[in-house]
Order: structure tokens, then sequence, then C-alpha cells
């Protein structure tokens, strides 16, 4: 507590970070067991993001959907540019750049 009351003085975040503390320490055997060997100072725990507090396997979830994310985005985008061209005589042409010659 010594620890969080210097990073964070009471009303500026004090109380939001303590809950965060109590709720992952509870649920996330790897950071006790850190925090009680003297892997993990109170000094680093109490600066910890929510992301960094979290078990490792909801760690690995997020990691996984922002990875299918990421994919689906960029899925999207090539097909988005694919469809930016169409086949004129066998030979690929920007439709924008077609639409402009055309004056349409």
């Amino acid at each position: 507590e010594a620890a969080l009351h210097e990073e964070h003085e009471e009303g500026s975040g004090y109380g939001k970070q303590l809950r965060l503390l109590c709720a992952n320490i509870g649920r996330n055997p790897s950071l006790l067991s850190k925090l009680l060997s003297g892997e993990l100072s109170t000094a680093r725990l109490v600066r910890m993001a929510q992301h960094e507090l979290a078990p490792d396997d909801l760690k690995e979830m997020r990691a996984v959907a922002r990875q299918r994310s990421f994919d689906q985005a960029v899925a999207q985008r090539a097909g988005e540019e694919e469809r930016r061209f169409v086949s004129r005589n066998g030979s690929m042409v920007e439709l924008e750049r077609e639409r402009g010659e055309d004056g349409e």
C-alpha cells in the first residue's frame, strides 16, 4: 500500500489502481507468485497497466483477437484495392484513372 500511495495520490487514480490490483492479483496466480517471490517489486506492480496485470491466458486470447482483427483489416483493404482495377483488353486499368479519362 505504501508503494501505491507513493505512486498515486489519493483522488488521482489511487482508488482505481487499488481496485485494479485487487481484482487482478486475485485472478492471476502467476502475478501473485512473482510478487511473493520478489521477482516483481511493489513499485513496479503499482505502475502496471491493466493489460499487464491480466492472466497469461487472457493476454494470449487478446493477442489472437488483435491478430485476427489485423488480418481481417488487411484482407478487406486488399479487396478494396483489387476492386479499384478492372480488366480491359487483357490489361488491368485503374478505375479512378479510367473514370477521369472518360469524363464520368
